[in-house]
């Protein structure tokens, strides 16, 4: 068994994994791929020592999981490969940074030949970027854009190559429905239906800082709680949270389901294992946030209430402004005392 507190972000979903049943072989593979913090030579490492472990026991070396790990290790010594010693003649390169989920529009275009020569450029570009926001250089992350000659003059752009501000890197992630298919450089996220928020409805989370997203916070409802025995069959999460992108009829309130792929970003470029982000709120709550403290003490003692946000969500209902959020959250503390029911 992988030892989660190195492959999982959170700190508190590796915990709840480390005490909760045996994950398969498949399962305990994606949480290595998933890995947000771990470059793609740790994977590696990790991935060679779990097969090592899956071969001297047969209980664990499904035939189908182990091949998907095998076909993962190759495709990580490829890239290995591919990257460090060479980049293929037919290929080109781009390269982009992002700060906390956002692209950096300053960066100086260039197509690279040689994908080395493309992340140096992306490290350059960091520790400029660092130096005009005076931020630190962990709040970035650079992405490596693989494109591939279609014809005599169509160059299409396939894969992207997320790196740490060292240049390492973490995902290789597709662009295309066909590198989707093919997978044939896939290396990150693939799919990770046994990862859940250990919290129950009601609970305030926040956003761990990293450089893929903004800071988010957000209340948890889950269709079952993590004491009950459906909560690890049942992988039904949302999350309520400021939305300040979209018009909502719920003044502001955007509800979002927590699945496999999710990314707060609505948008953003690379799907990311979002859930690995979140954690217990901590610390006191800022005057304009105080209204997410009393919807998590009103969706703790009545979890029906979230069925009503969604009803007050739907076409035709009259907005309000964004600033009403903590109005309606004493409207609905009124009219969820009335009336109870299911959480949807």
């Amino acid at each position: 068994m992988i030892d989660f507190n190195r492959w999982i972000y959170s700190p508190d979903i590796a915990s709840w994994l480390s005490a909760g049943p045996p994950l398969n072989l498949a399962e305990q593979t994606n949480c290595i791929l998933s890995a947000p913090h771990r470059t793609l030579e740790e994977k590696l490492e990790g991935l060679r020592g779990l097969r090592k472990e899956a071969q001297s026991l047969p209980h664990l070396g499904e035939s189908q999981a182990l091949e998907i790990l095998e076909k993962r290790i190759d495709i990580g010594e490829t890239l290995e490969e591919i990257i460090y010693h060479g980049g293929g003649l037919r290929n080109r390169y781009e390269a982009d940074i992002f700060c906390h989920g956002r692209k950096e529009e300053f960066l100086k275009k260039r197509i690279f030949t040689s994908p080395v020569d493309g992340i140096d450029f992306i490290k350059e570009q960091i520790r400029e970027a660092a130096d005009r926001y005076d931020l630190a250089s962990e709040c970035f992350f650079g992405v490596l854009g693989k494109f591939h000659r279609r014809g005599s003059r169509y160059f299409e752009r396939e894969w992207n190559m997320i790196l740490n501000p060292e240049g390492r890197i973490l995902y290789c992630l597709p662009e295309t429905a066909e590198a989707v298919t093919r997978s044939d450089y896939w290396f990150g996220p693939m799919n990770y239906h046994y990862m859940r928020l250990p919290y129950s409805s009601g609970t305030v989370v926040e956003t761990i800082s990293s450089p893929f997203f903004p800071s988010v916070k957000g209340v948890v409802v889950s269709r079952a709680e993590p004491w009950e025995g459906e909560f690890l069959k049942e992988d039904e999460q949302w999350l309520l949270y400021s939305d300040s992108l979209h018009g909502s009829p719920s003044v502001g309130i955007g509800v979002i389901p927590l699945n496999n792929y999710t990314s707060i970003t609505f948008g953003g470029e690379f799907v990311l294992p979002f859930i690995q982000f979140l954690r217990r709120q901590e610390g006191k709550f800022a005057e304009n946030e105080e209204w997410l403290g009393e919807l998590g003490e009103l969706i703790c003692r009545d979890k029906s209430c979230f069925a009503r946000i969604l009803r007050d969500r739907q076409p035709g209902k009259v907005q309000e402004p964004y600033d009403g959020r903590r109005k309606y959250v004493k409207e609905l503390q009124e009219r969820c005392g009335k009336k109870r029911g299911g959480i949807l």
